[in-house]
C-alpha cells in the first residue's frame, strides 16, 4: 500500500490570490440606489381616448367614464349625465351625485364606475360608503323616461301608416264609384 501511495503523483493546485474588497459604507450604497432610481424612467398613465371629453361636450353635460367590468377589465367611454343619471353603451343605468367626478390632469372630467354597482365609486378619504339605494329613484325615473320615448316613436309611425291607408282608401272609394 505504501508503494501505491508513493507512486501517486501529487498535484498541487496553484494558489489563487483572493482579493478582499473593503465593504462599502452605508452612504455609498444609498447613493448607488438613489442614482439607479433616478435613471429609471417612469411611465405616465394615459387616459383612454374614448374617455376624453373636450370643452364643447363638457358644456353639454358629458363626462368620461372608466368602466370596471366584473372580469377586472377597465375601458373608457363618454357618458352624458342628465338628471343625476347616466347609462353605459351596454345599457346599464347608474346614478351619481356629482361629488364623484375627478379631473384627469386638470383637463378631463372622469367618473370611476364598477358595473356591479348602481352608484359611482367615491374614493375621497373623508366620506365613507353611503347607502347604495340613494340613486335608485334617479335610475328608475331615467328608465321610465327612456321607455316612454321609445313607445312614442313607434306609435307615431303606426299612426302615420293608418292615416295614409285611410287617405288611399278614401281616394279609391270616392274616385272609383
Amino acid at each position: 500500500m505504501e508503494e501505491i501511495k508513493s507512486m501517486e503523483i501529487k498535484k498541487e493546485l496553484p494558489k489563487v490570490k483572493v482579493e478582499t474588497r473593503p465593504e462599502k459604507s452605508m452612504k455609498e450604497m444609498v447613493g448607488e440606489n438613489h442614482s439607479a432610481l433616478e435613471k429609471a424612467k417612469t411611465k405616465r398613465i394615459k387616459l383612454p381616448r374614448k374617455a376624453r371629453v373636450k370643452k364643447r361636450k363638457l358644456k353639454k353635460g358629458w363626462v368620461g367614464a372608466l368602466i370596471i367590468d366584473e372580469n377586472k377589465n377597465i375601458h373608457g367611454e363618454r357618458v352624458k349625465i342628465s338628471g343625476s343619471c347616466f347609462n353605459e353603451k351596454s345599457g346599464k343605468y347608474h346614478a351619481t351625485t356629482g361629488e364623484e367626478i375627478f379631473w384627469f390632469e386638470g383637463k378631463y372630467p372622469i367618473i370611476i364606475q364598477p358595473t356591479w354597482r348602481r352608484n359611482t365609486l367615491n374614493v375621497k378619504k373623508d366620506i365613507g360608503e353611503k347607502n347604495e339605494t340613494y340613486g335608485d329613484k334617479y335610475v328608475v325615473a331615467k328608465m321610465l323616461a327612456d321607455v316612454i320615448k321609445i313607445k312614442t316613436k313607434g306609435g307615431s309611425i303606426i299612426i302615420w301608416i293608418l292615416v295614409i291607408g285611410a287617405v288611399l282608401f278614401g281616394i279609391n272609394y270616392f274616385m272609383g264609384a
